[in-house]
């Protein structure tokens, strides 16, 4: 009956230690476990990024260099237009001082011809039939009549001469010097559109190419960045 009682005294301390035992190892967690994992998902969830990034540089660098070609070929054409304008302009003007600015002042002269020579015809018809009539004897009736349309014809063939004459005048100290003058301000203003237009190729140029290039840089940078990530992801 004594020796129960010290039986149980005993036992309990290694009951108590197993105990804590269990304890202390049911909350230690094992290395690596959770820690590990969060990296991993943190490197796929990086990785997926910069693949999203990769193929949006991709795009716009394409974007890019499509937009380039097309500025470029606009302003190509501008080049080519404002050319076709200037052979154009110096056709109008070449054609005008060899071939038109002859024919204007010949026709003037012609009609001015023309004029003096019904001028003095009418002139002469006057002098002789004045002549005739005055030998002559006819009813004055008729004599009057003839006359007075021989002098209204010599009239209006007088006017018609002074008109041309006045014509000719004009069409050499304005017409003709103006048209000349406009014809060489199309040219200069010709030249000065394709040499604007020549000039902003040249710029256009220069600005695709700077463009192009940072828009290169920066996709072969974001390449180089995600071919780092893939090795690194590899590796471990």
């Amino acid at each position: 009956m004594t020796s129960m009682p010290r039986l149980r005294c005993r036992t309990f301390p290694f009951l108590a230690l197993g105990a804590l035992a269990l304890g202390a190892c049911a909350s230690v967690k094992p290395a690596g476990g959770p820690a590990a994992g969060d990296a991993e998902e943190q490197g796929e969830d990086e990785g997926a990024e910069l693949a999203k990034k990769l193929e949006i540089g991709k795009l716009e660098l394409e974007l890019a260099r499509l937009e380039a070609r097309h500025e470029l070929e606009g302003a190509e054409r501008a080049v080519e237009f404002a050319r076709v304008d200037l052979e154009k302009a110096k056709r109008e003007e070449q054609v005008f001082r060899e071939a038109e600015r002859a024919l204007e002042v010949d026709q003037t002269r012609l009609g001015l011809d023309a004029s003096q020579g019904r001028a003095d015809d009418a002139a002469a018809e006057l002098t002789e039939l004045e002549a005739m009539y005055a030998e002559e004897e006819f009813a004055t009736k008729t004599k009057e009549l003839v006359i007075t349309r021989s002098r209204r014809d010599l009239e209006h063939s007088r006017r018609a001469l002074e008109l041309a004459k006045r014509r000719q005048l004009l069409q050499d100290t304005h017409e003709l010097p103006s048209r000349e003058r406009e014809l060489a301000r199309a040219v200069r203003a010709a030249e000065k559109e394709l040499a604007e237009a020549e000039q902003g190729l040249e710029q256009k140029r220069l600005q695709t190419k700077i463009a192009l290039a940072k828009a290169e840089q920066e996709f072969a940078a974001l390449e180089k960045k995600a071919e780092k990530a893939k090795a690194k992801k590899v590796r471990s």
